[in-house]
Parts: structure tokens; sequence; C-alpha cells
């Protein structure tokens, strides 16, 4: 099954490993679902992970490695949407993840942004909390 993880589950799970999102993050590992990503993804994750306010986490180096370890499982997919999608207008940069979890053919999107949160699905890809993806594994 493959999915796309928003960027604050992602980061909320590292930062609180007792949480839903620390629990999408151990299944990521556990492979058991297939993280689905493209390269305007990879560039939001980096990007929100060297900000000042995730330095518990790491040196900026320590922070980006943590990324790329999480990228290079084998079970990771990279997808490049062709597709642009203009759904989300009050926040347009979370139309990434719809445009990369229909260029992956993906079940769900996992996030906790109210923007996405609010469309419940598109396409037949469901859009839920990590809680609620936790809860369907």
């Amino acid at each position: 099954m493959r999915i796309v993880v928003d960027t604050n589950v992602l980061l909320s799970g590292f930062i609180s490993r007792e949480s839903y999102p620390a629990n999408v993050i151990d299944s990521w590992i556990a492979k058991n679902f297939e993280p689905t990503v493209s390269s305007e993804i990879i560039q939001e994750y980096c990007e929100v992970m060297v900000r000042d306010k995730f330095s518990a986490l790491g040196t900026t180096e320590e922070r980006l490695n943590l990324i790329h370890m999480m990228l290079s499982f084998e079970h990771v997919v990279l997808v490049d949407p062709k597709e642009k999608i203009c759904l989300i207008e009050d926040d347009p940069k979370d139309n990434i993840f719809i445009e990369c979890a229909l260029a992956g053919e993906c079940k769900f999107i996992v996030s906790g942004d109210h923007h996405l949160l609010k469309l419940k699905e598109y396409k037949d890809i469901k859009i839920v909390t990590a809680k609620e993806f936790i809860n369907t594994l």
C-alpha cells in the first residue's frame, strides 16, 4: 500500500516519540507501507527539517541525514508528478502532496494539515490523520 506522509507528520514523529506520528515513522521503517515521495516533497522535508525550531533533533547535518536515511529504504517510491493540482487555494504548497499521491496511485495521504484534512478524500485517496491511519493498519 502506497501512502504520502505530510511533512508535519514526519517532523512530529521525530519530535514526539510517544505519538501517532511516531507510529507512522515506525511503520515506515517496518515496511508496513510504501512511502511515496516526489522531489518537491523531499525538498520540503529538508527545508522544514533545517529550521531552527527543530535544532533539538541535532545539528543541521544530523537532521538532513535523518531525512536521507528515511528516504534511502528500498521500499520508498519516488514519483515524478506530471499533473499540477490547484485544489488548495489557501495554502498552495499543500497541493504537492495531492500531486504525489495521484502520481503514485496512493491509498492515503497522512497529514495534520487542516487544509488537506478538510478534503477527507480526493479521487479515491483518503486524507487522514496519523491516528486514523495507524488505526487502519
